[in-house]
Order: C-alpha cells, then structure tokens, then sequence
C-alpha cells in the first residue's frame, strides 16, 4: 500500500479481531495521553478508509466491550457504522478533553484519500506537501517524514496491509519506531501467518533488539468466523512511547496496563477465545 492504487473492495470487514485489537489498545491509549493533558498530533500514513459497514457480529461484539474507551467512542456502532482509526481518535480525544487534537491522514488509494478528507480528517500532504508527487502517497516515505520531524505529543499508526512487511520492511521500520519513541509514540499493527515462522522470529529479534520497553498485545486466528480477515493470521500490536518510559509516569503506565489488560481479557470473551487467548507483555 506504500504507492497509488486503484480503489478497491477491501478484503475483510472493518472491526474484524485485528481491528478491534488495534483500535481497542489505540483507544486507551488516547484516552490515557489525553488524561494526563498532553498534546496529541495523530498521524496515519496508512489510512484506510474513515468508516465502513458494521456487520452483525461486529456490532455484537463492540457493543460487549462495555468497560472500554473502543465501546464508548465507536458512537457510530448501534448504527451499523464502524469508524476507522482517524475518526475513532480524534473522537476519543476529544471526549477526553483534549480540545485542540491534530489528525492527519493519507493513504495510497486517492479515492480513499478524499473520503478521509470528506469525513473531516487533516490530510498528511497537507503537512508533509513533498511526500505526495505525482505517482501518489508513499506511505513509508511519510513515515520517514513523520520521524525526522516528530515532536512532542505526535502519535503515529503504522498499519500496513497488502504488503509484504515483515519481510521487506520490519527491519526499517522497528528502527524508526525507536526514533519516533525517543520524542512521542508509535503503535504498529502487523499480521503474521504463523508465529513461529523466519519471519516471524526475525521481527521478535528486531523489537526486541530495538524497542525494549515497548508493550506488545497479540490475537490469535479466530476460527469458525463469517468475519473476513481474521481467521488465518495472528493480529499483533506494538506500542512504543516516551511517555511508557518515564520515571515519574510509572504510576500512570500502570494505570493504563490495567486498562489494556482488561481489554485484553474482554477481548478474550467476545470472540470466544480460551482465557489468556489475548496476550499481552512487555518486550524485554
């Protein structure tokens, strides 16, 4: 998804596993930024689209989520609306009463980039004009961008779907992050077949080797599911922030690694994993 390309009919349904996942730990950790009244630029190279059709099982699931910042700010769910990550955060943000929220989207697909602009999102090639040229939005050029100019309060989603990741790009961005995190925070969503594969162990090393500190939460394949996009791969989070990392906001991290604990645990229940289907650890 790193250059132009034609719309298409996104193979999985939006708020599938992976999905609530990503936007389950982005939520809280928004929420918690935002509690703690620091500024919040979000930045989203991989945007996607702004919303997408709810289906039933979807909407069953969200709305089971009750003790989460992902149920309370998906206000679109009893509607049949599932937003995606740019409208979910700047509308978390802003219940948590961060008034001046920055959201800036791009996406490969300049279809999609309008419906984000139309939806009322800030649009990276706003921001960053040299990354957009004429062969379209390079996603990870932006990211590179995004790095070298991060400052404090930035947040950035690196979501990169249709696309080899852990094999051709892991190792770049794992080094990245690193660098994002020394100034403000990056949350990375990837999917891997197997985790116990080349690849598979070749990213553990990277975070490991990179990002010690980070928090990690993964979601198993769920299986006999009508969901698309969830029964084949294992959904993985990585969360890096400078603020995780802080001496004097130890307290607080401990207040948000409860709340992502107990998502994980509801999580668990509303797609019927075993207890502990849903882990989450601290790289080391």
């Amino acid at each position: 998804m790193q250059r132009a390309a034609k719309a298409m009919i996104l193979p999985y349904d939006m708020g599938n596993a992976g999905d609530l996942l990503k936007h389950g730990v982005l939520a809280e950790y928004v929420r918690w930024h935002c509690g703690l009244s620091l500024p919040l630029r979000f930045l989203d190279p991989f945007g996607g689209e702004p919303w997408g059709d709810a289906k039933a099982e979807v909407t069953r699931r969200v709305r089971a989520l009750t003790d989460s910042a992902l149920r309370m700010e998906q206000v679109g769910i009893d509607g049949g609306r599932y937003y995606g990550s740019g409208l979910l955060v700047r509308r978390t943000a802003e219940a948590a009463g961060c008034a001046h929220v920055v959201v800036l989207a791009g996406d490969a697909c300049a279809a999609r980039r309008q419906r984000l602009r139309e939806a009322g999102l800030g649009m990276l090639e706003d921001e960053f004009a040299r990354r957009e040229t004429d062969v379209g939005h390079d996603a990870y050029d932006a990211l590179t961008e995004i790095v070298r100019g991060a400052r404090r309060g930035d947040l950035v989603l690196i979501d990169p779907f249709f696309d080899n990741f852990l094999e051709e790009r892991a190792s770049a961005v794992v080094a990245e992050m690193a660098e994002m995190a020394a100034v403000g925070g990056a949350l990375l969503f990837a999917l891997r077949p197997d985790r116990g594969d080349d690849p598979g162990r070749r990213f553990d090393a990277l975070v490991s080797e990179h990002l010690p500190g980070a928090w990690r939460m993964s979601c198993p394949p769920v299986a006999d599911t009508d969901v698309r996009g969830e029964s084949k791969y294992h959904a993985e989070v990585v969360l890096a922030a400078r603020p995780l990392l802080m001496p004097e906001r130890a307290d607080d991290a401990a207040v948000l690694a409860g709340r992502l604990t107990s998502l994980g645990r509801q999580l668990a229940r509303v797609l019927r994993l075993p207890v502990g289907g849903i882990d989450f650890r601290v790289v080391r």
